[in-house]
């Protein structure tokens, strides 16, 4: 009879434990779906979402993802470099030495120069560059997995970089032509992430401004005259107004990285927004777009993230 008896306690132990494992299953689930619910129906351009990072984001009319508002940072790079147990595995010196502006035009310079380093001063809240394409899905992947751990983000949330298309509703371009990116390159003329007047004025963003001309400025290479934004090469995110939907650097200060192929030979990738070294107006249209290989890193060269699945279309 004691048998018995302890064979039915443990069997309702087990029905017990069951039970308690489905209601924390269920109570899982429904913290994953507020959360989602607050992305979605509280997030706005006046009161971002922000994850553990700092990192800022905030939704976009007609795209399903949440933008961050700035630019990847080098203290959100660092975190990611830093954390040798979780990053997959990735190493600054496993990819291609970085391209450096000096005087003598662009040129890889040795293991010297890096995300740490571009060869001009940076603070932690300057963009990161000298990254690749390849660098920045590392970072996102790294930081899908880390917040999906610590229970920031669900199984349905990600950290990507953004698409084209998405980037470009983000600058606030209307439908574009083209089967790819190079088909639609420059199609929009005169519009640029500040409106639509040659040259930007004043306060417009991060370009190559008479500031620029100094030690290491190739000497036959022309600032835009009359321009001064007092940026010689990245200024601090948020430095400049941000867009309609609370975005900042759309237009200058350094080059973002898309999820795209450039064109059907898929050799190159995606690149929008200008940078801190332009002076002409094409490739400051809101519809131009950059592009290079996903292995190079460049000085004038970062990214900015989106989170998938934290904002309606």
């Amino acid at each position: 009879m004691a048998r018995v008896g302890q064979a039915r306690r443990q069997q309702r132990h087990r029905k017990l434990r069951k039970r308690l494992a489905w209601a924390g299953g269920l109570l899982a689930l429904v913290a994953v779906c507020l959360g989602t619910w607050y992305w979605w129906g509280l997030a706005s351009r006046d009161h971002p979402w922000e994850n553990s990072l700092g990192m800022k984001f905030v939704p976009v009319a007609g795209t399903a993802v949440l933008f961050r508002v700035w630019d990847v940072r080098v203290r959100d790079f660092r975190a990611f470099a830093q954390d040798r147990a979780g990053n997959g595995g990735w190493e600054y010196q496993k990819g291609s030495q970085p391209f450096i502006l000096k005087s003598d035009d662009w040129k890889p310079r040795g293991w010297e120069y890096g995300w740490n380093d571009p060869g001009f001063a940076q603070s932690d809240e300057h963009p990161v560059v000298c990254v690749s394409w390849e660098d920045a899905q590392a970072f996102c992947a790294w930081l899908t997995r880390k917040e999906r751990v610590e229970g920031r983000i669900g199984a349905g949330q990600c950290y990507r970089l953004p698409t084209d298309a998405e980037w470009s509703v983000a600058v606030g371009l209307p439908a574009e032509s083209g089967a790819t990116p190079r088909e639609k390159s420059g199609k929009v003329k005169g519009v640029y992430p500040w409106g639509s007047g040659w040259p930007p004025p004043s306060g417009a963003g991060n370009c190559a401004g008479i500031e620029a001309r100094d030690r290491d400025w190739p000497a036959d290479w022309n600032p835009l005259e009359g321009y001064r934004d007092a940026y010689a090469r990245t200024s601090p995110v948020g430095s400049f107004k941000a867009n309609q939907y609370g975005l900042y650097d759309m237009g200058g200060n350094v080059w973002q990285w898309c999820e795209d192929w450039y064109d059907t030979d898929q050799k190159y990738r995606v690149l929008r927004g200008a940078s801190w070294i332009n002076v002409n107006p094409d490739p400051l249209l809101s519809s131009d777009r950059g592009n290079n290989t996903p292995n190079i890193r460049i000085s004038n060269i970062g990214f900015r993230c989106v989170l998938e699945g934290g904002s309606p279309p």
